[in-house]
């Protein structure tokens, strides 16, 4: 269960809340939904339990034979008819509440949690732990649907929540799981900050210790005027032996002019008029744009030549290098300042279907890279690898095609540095027409050929570029 947005709401459109109390009934109403849909599959669960089990044993164990009933597939049914899929929302409740969030701080509100979210850089699980355990001090209702969904497992009566059912509320999937857990138990944690406390003895497992927040947080979160300027005497500091810097982010003041591109010229107009709107801005707001196409179709190119026009540094990580373990350090590294021509490659393992990262932590950023100056650019090899709920968002879509073979004449042309000897049994143009090559693959073949011929002789020859082309299971084309 979660509350994970998916899809834009324009902030023009957005009510902002009044104050910070108005934020908290409607993050106490989400809650509440949550907790009675929890209750609600745990009452059908004993339902099935005492349905087959008669005696207090068999119920005691019900946890073990359970686990062997399962229902796998998608139910069926007894006519024709298929079943009716609900459709997904345009629009999610956290993405929702976000735009309203930023609706809030434009007319000046002030929000106690997502100041503190904002603060501290915390992920969705820990934003919303803290909501978990701060309901009980709005309303004891909370604490007794607490108690009541952990009663199989704790004879104790817990009006707090226990970490065991913050992480089956808040984490949809075992991977979600995994990274909660390591959040509490990190060095960093909420815990160590001393925005939550335990109330067990450190005997016990992590999952069975229950948390409650800290009465400093609990005031801030529930004054009717929270005051930023307070978290820096609330929140511990803590200190966490330095780790080795791995610096995922690569750094170049490119030369490309745009006459080196070899891109339909249409193109290279959009991609002008782009780099245009975004001198036009000096002071905001920022542009986030997709570039898409194959690989080798020249897209780090044209990010270079945008670069080259601005007089700016190009910043650029390709995400299909970095580990999934070291997302978050990447992710913290795309904060720093003056990243003002950006340029994130496979963008598809962060904004596609399947990311290491949350939605909530990318929508915040996001929005924050569109409200500076600059230029933002994804690139991936199909447009369909980005869900469409961050196309939406994008501020243009552009995508570059394969070379034609007027084109491939021309890499093939700059790809051979001017004053090479190439021997006449090379023809250039029936190489272009018969080779259906992209810029990149040009490039590559050029160079590994090139460094044959100063191997051998300082002429290009046809033996060259046909063992170059062999190591790329390529044929040279007969004449």
């Amino acid at each position: 269960m979660s509350n994970e947005s998916v899809a834009p709401v324009p902030n023009e459109s957005a009510t902002p809340f009044t104050d910070n109390w108005a934020y908290l009934k409607t993050e106490l109403s989400w809650l509440d939904r949550l907790l009675m849909l929890a209750v609600a599959r745990q009452r059908q669960d004993v339902k099935e339990v005492d349905r087959i089990a008669r005696h207090s044993g068999e119920r005691a164990t019900s946890h073990w034979w359970k686990g062997i009933i399962t229902l796998e597939g998608q139910s069926g049914h007894d006519d024709h008819r298929k079943p009716v899929r609900a459709t997904e929302p345009k629009v999610s409740y956290s993405q929702q509440l976000e735009a309203r969030i930023q609706a809030s701080y434009q007319q000046g509100v002030a929000l106690a949690l997502p100041l503190l979210r904002d603060h501290l850089r915390l992920s969705l699980f820990e934003k919303n732990i803290i909501l978990l355990t701060l309901a009980p001090e709005i309303n004891r209702r909370f604490g007794r649907l607490y108690s009541y969904l952990q009663r199989q497992d704790d004879d104790a009566d817990w009006d707090v929540p226990s970490v065991d059912l913050c992480l089956k509320l808040l984490c949809r999937n075992d991977r979600e799981w995994r990274q909660a857990r390591e959040k509490l138990a990190s060095p960093d944690s909420l815990i160590e900050r001393g925005v939550l406390e335990w109330l067990d003895s450190g005997e016990a497992t992590m999952l069975s210790r229950h948390l409650r927040l800290s009465d400093a947080v609990s005031a801030y979160l529930l004054a009717e005027q929270p005051d930023s300027d307070n978290l820096m005497q609330i929140i511990q500091p803590v200190e966490v032996e330095a780790a080795p810097v791995v610096d995922w982010l690569s750094q170049e003041k490119p030369t490309l002019p745009w006459r080196s591109l070899i891109l339909p010229e249409p193109l290279v107009t959009h991609l002008k008029s782009l780099t245009q709107s975004v001198k036009a801005s000096p002071h905001g707001p920022g542009r986030v744009v997709l570039l898409t196409g194959e690989p080798g179709t020249g897209k780090t190119t044209a990010a270079r030549a945008i670069a080259h026009a601005l007089h700016l540094h190009l910043t650029w990580v390709d995400l299909a290098a970095i580990p999934e373990e070291a997302a978050e350090s990447v992710f913290s590294q795309l904060y720093q300042p003056m990243l003002e021509i950006l340029l994130i490659k496979s963008a598809q393992h962060w904004f596609g279907r399947h990311t290491a990262l949350e939605t909530a932590q990318l929508q915040r950023w996001l929005q924050e890279r569109q409200s500076q100056p600059g230029l933002t650019l994804l690139t991936v090899h199909h447009l369909q690898s980005i869900k469409p709920s961050w196309r939406q968002q994008l501020d243009g879509v552009l995508t570059l095609p394969r070379p034609d073979a007027a084109a491939r004449r021309k890499l093939w042309k700059k790809a051979i540095p001017s004053g090479t000897q190439v021997e006449r049994k090379v023809r250039w143009t029936q190489v272009a027409e018969e080779l259906n090559l992209s810029g990149g693959e040009i490039d590559a073949i050029a160079t590994t050929a090139l460094s044959l011929a100063d191997a051998k002789s300082p002429t290009l020859t046809l033996a060259h570029l046909q063992q170059a082309l062999a190591l790329r299971n390529l044929e040279f084309p007969k004449p």
